[in-house]
C-alpha cells in the first residue's frame, strides 16, 4: 500500500495498578518512500509525481507510459505537434484508490489525425511531467517493469544491443561403463544496453538498479504481456560530467526462477532479439 492511515492509542497506568490514569490518541498518514528527499512529504507529493525522474522523459509511439500521484484530482495533457499546434486531452485513470491515482499517459492516446505528435506535458495540480517523442521509433529489448522508491510500477525501455548468453554446468560420470551427463544446470544470462540517455533519465535509471522487483514486458500484436521476474546481477552505471559524453549503461540479468529453460512464445520466429530484427527489417 502506498499510503497508510495510522491510529495509535497511548495509555498510562501505575505499575502497581491496572487502572488507567490518562490516555491519548495519535493519528497520522504514512506515505511509502525509500528515497532521501530534502523536503517535506507534503511538499513533494504536492509538486511531484511518484517518480524520481525530475526532468523530461523520452518516449516513442507504441510505448506504454504510466504516472502515479497522491490524491484523486483530475489530470490534463497538453500535446504539441510538429506544425506548432496544440491540443488538450484528459488522461485515462487506470488504477488507484481514495489516496492515490494512476493514469495512462502513453503517447498513442494523444495523437490527432493528420498531425505528428512532437511532445506532451501531463499536469495534475502543481505537478508537471514532460515527454518528448523519439521520431526514430527504436526497437526496445528488454522492456522492464520495475518497482520504484515509492512502491509504484515504472517502465524502462532499453534501445541498445541485447545479447543472450546462456551457460551450462554439466556433471558427468561413467554409469554402466558409459559416460553420461547426470545433471545439466542452465544459467540463461542476458546482457542489455540502455542506449544513449539524457542526464535526467541517466539519474533516474538508478531506480531500475536498486529495485527489488523487476519483470520483463513483451509486446505481441501491440498488446503488452508482463512476464517473468528477473534479477539484475551485474551492471556498469558509471557517469561523468564530460561535455562530449552521453550517458549509457549496460547490465546483465537472469530469470529469478530456478528453471531457466523458458519458452518465449512472444518472440516466435524471431532471430536473436527485437533489436536485430529491427535493424534488418
Amino acid at each position: 500500500m502506498l499510503v497508510v492511515d495510522v491510529k495509535i492509542q497511548l495509555s498510562e497506568e501505575y505499575a502497581d495498578s491496572n487502572s488507567i490514569t490518562s490516555s491519548q490518541e495519535q493519528t497520522f498518514t504514512l506515505v511509502y518512500c525509500e528515497a532521501d528527499i530534502p523536503t517535506t512529504c507534503e511538499d513533494w507529493t504536492t509538486h511531484h509525481f511518484l517518480s524520481l525522474l525530475l526532468g523530461t522523459k523520452l518516449t516513442a509511439p507504441g510505448r506504454l507510459e504510466y504516472l502515479h500521484f497522491i490524491g484523486t484530482g483530475a489530470a490534463v495533457c497538453t500535446a504539441t505537434y510538429t506544425d506548432g499546434s496544440t491540443a488538450t486531452f484528459t488522461p485515462v485513470v487506470i488504477g488507484g484508490n481514495n489516496n492515490y491515482t494512476t493514469i495512462d499517459v502513453s503517447p498513442d492516446r494523444f495523437t490527432t489525425a493528420g498531425k505528428t505528435l512532437a511532445s506532451y506535458t501531463i499536469t495534475a495540480g502543481s505537478r508537471h511531467q514532460q515527454y518528448d517523442i523519439d521520431f526514430r521509433k527504436p526497437d526496445c529489448a528488454p522492456v522492464l517493469l520495475f518497482t520504484n522508491s515509492f512502491g509504484c510500477d515504472e517502465l524502462m525501455y532499453c534501445t541498445g544491443l541485447a545479447t543472450k548468453a546462456p551457460t551450462f554446468k554439466r556433471d558427468s560420470a561413467y554409469i554402466g561403463g558409459k559416460k553420461q551427463n547426470y545433471r545439466i544446470q542452465e544459467t540463461r544470462t542476458f546482457k542489455a544496453d540502455t542506449g544513449p540517455l539524457s542526464e535526467d533519465m541517466a539519474d533516474w535509471f538508478g531506480e531500475v538498479m536498486r529495485s527489488p522487483y523487476v519483470r520483463l514486458v513483451t509486446f505481441r500484436n501491440g498488446s503488452p504481456n508482463v512476464g517473468r521476474e528477473i534479477v539484475i546481477d551485474d551492471s556498469k552505471t558509471e557517469q561523468t560530467n564530460a561535455l562530449d559524453e552521453q550517458p549509457r549503461f549496460t547490465f546483465s540479468y537472469e530469470y529469478a526462477q530456478r528453471n531457466h529453460n523458458v519458452v518465449e512464445l512472444e518472440r516466435e520466429g524471431r532471430i536473436f532479439d527485437n533489436t536485430f530484427d529491427y535493424t534488418f527489417n
